[in-house]
């Protein structure tokens, strides 16, 4: 079996909170980079009425667009019940709607810290569409414009880390946040893994491909750190750079 073929963990995950895209009809769809709108907003149904509220306070100020809606809601699916804790910190979090939708959904989230370099012009309109659509969530929120270098000043010992797909070697630059605030959890979702893996076997690389060999290398670390770390993927229509490592201590 070749590079190409280990690329991804599992490429059938199924969506859990949009499942109409699961169907031929909308899976082309779940890759668009339109913003979501009113009219692309029915597209988006789920059985969670507050999801649903979310969803079109965000199409009310076209802010996003629909594959990043996907994404942030199809990767909380995946971690809330391993990662929720009192403060969870979204780093490299670009609009921050992962983060956000922590602040919304999970009540035992106290403080949501949103991290990232510079923050988005519209990131304040989808902080403004979530706080919309749940009130009790505005002052949970704190936005941090920082390096994820510096990550570890700004953010509490005990804290989850979440990234979702901080590029490249910046996922690394997460897993040294998680150890430096011995983490409760860390979630991951990797992205571009130029520069990433370089430290693992040639042999390693050649046979398994830059991508896998450098998830494995961060899975080895995380579990030497003192993390329980498991795989798992959000759907391959969103994005092929699907895979998640969810780690907790213990």
């Amino acid at each position: 079996m070749g590079a190409a073929h280990l690329r991804h963990s599992s490429p059938s995950a199924k969506f859990k909170i949009f499942r109409g895209f699961d169907t031929d009809e909308l899976r082309w769809a779940a890759r668009s980079t339109f913003r979501l709108d009113r009219k692309s907003a029915p597209s988006l149904v789920s059985r969670d009425p507050l999801v649903t509220r979310i969803v079109e306070e965000l199409a009310e100020r076209r802010a996003i667009n629909i594959k990043e809606v996907l994404e942030s809601f199809e990767t909380f699916a995946r971690i809330r019940r391993r990662v929720r804790a009192p403060i969870v910190a979204d780093l490299c979090c670009g609009h921050g709607l992962t983060g956000l939708i922590f602040a919304a959904i999970e009540r035992s989230v106290e403080q949501v810290v949103l991290l990232d370099y510079k923050k988005p012009p519209k990131a304040d309109l989808v902080v403004e569409a979530v706080v919309a659509a749940a009130p009790w969530a505005a002052d949970k929120i704190r936005w941090v414009e920082e390096r994820i270098e510096d990550a570890h000043q700004h953010i509490d010992k005990g804290a989850s880390i979440v990234a979702v797909h901080a590029c490249g070697v910046r996922t690394d630059r997460a897993i040294d946040a998680a150890i430096a605030l011995s983490a409760g959890s860390v979630a991951l979702l990797p992205c571009c893994y130029k520069h990433t893996g370089r430290q693992a076997p040639r042999g390693l690389r050649d046979a398994l491909g830059a991508e896998l060999t450098t998830d494995i290398q961060r899975t080895y670390r995380l579990e030497s750190a003192g993390w329980r770390v498991a795989w798992a993927t959000i759907p391959e229509a969103i994005t092929p750079m699907n895979r998640l490592l969810i780690g907790r201590h213990g």
